[in-house]
């Protein structure tokens, strides 16, 4: 899922921290974590460092090391973030990686868990991932009417064009994915009535003992 303008300008990262919907499938974040941060980590010139606990992972290539470190910016001007208690606990992540280290900075996301909706954390882990065809078209100057959407494209509305995570039926319980019919359009996430995708266990070998219990 991704997040263009008409006219083919293309939103910054900065506006793609609005709206997790877009994010968790958007580029250069290509890890999504929850975890706690422990405590401060060995600091290197640039980088901040923290000692992390990963609790869930939602988003991150095969073969990744295991994580027990996380980076970020030292410096504020660059997106740098700064933990300002002894630790944090369920922390959302998304961040990029380098050499099987992850960096992020505030400027991607970094979210306690517990505050967002159901449909958030069910779309996090589960359901944005059905939305990877779709383009999320955002109604960008309110005093006018939004524009049309195309055959994959949903229209984001918030009142006085105020995008923010927090607001709005759309972020907080929907999501942009195709429709029966093939178009892209905004479905709202029903957690009552998902059934999680389950891993079917292993076909279990038959032995001659078995058979002849059986």
């Amino acid at each position: 899922m991704t997040l263009e303008v008409k006219g083919g300008t293309t939103m910054g990262p900065a506006f793609l921290l609005a709206f997790p919907l877009l994010l968790a499938l958007s580029t250069p974040c290509d890890a999504f974590i929850i975890g706690n941060i422990l405590e401060h980590g060995k600091d290197t010139a640039l980088k901040r460092s923290y000692r992390i606990n990963i609790t869930q992972i939602l988003k991150i290539p095969k073969k990744t090391p295991p994580i027990t470190s996380v980076y970020t910016p030292k410096d504020w001007g660059s997106c740098g973030y700064e933990v300002r208690t002894s630790q944090q606990s369920q922390l959302l992540i998304a961040g990029y990686l380098r050499k099987g280290a992850l960096y992020f900075t505030r400027c991607h996301m970094v979210y306690f868990w517990y505050r967002l909706t159901d449909e958030q954390r069910l779309g996090f882990q589960e359901l944005y991932k059905n939305g990877c065809k779709c383009q999320i078209q955002p109604c960008l100057l309110c005093w006018r009417h939004c524009p049309q959407p195309d055959r994959r494209e949903c229209v984001w509305r918030q009142k006085d064009c105020n995008y923010r995570i927090w607001n709005g039926d759309q972020s907080l319980y929907s999501m942009c994915a195709p429709r029966p019919d093939g178009h892209c359009g905004w479905t709202r996430i029903d957690i009552l009535n998902y059934h999680r995708e389950t891993t079917p266990p292993p076909p279990r070998q038959t032995t001659p003992e078995m058979l002849y219990i059986m």
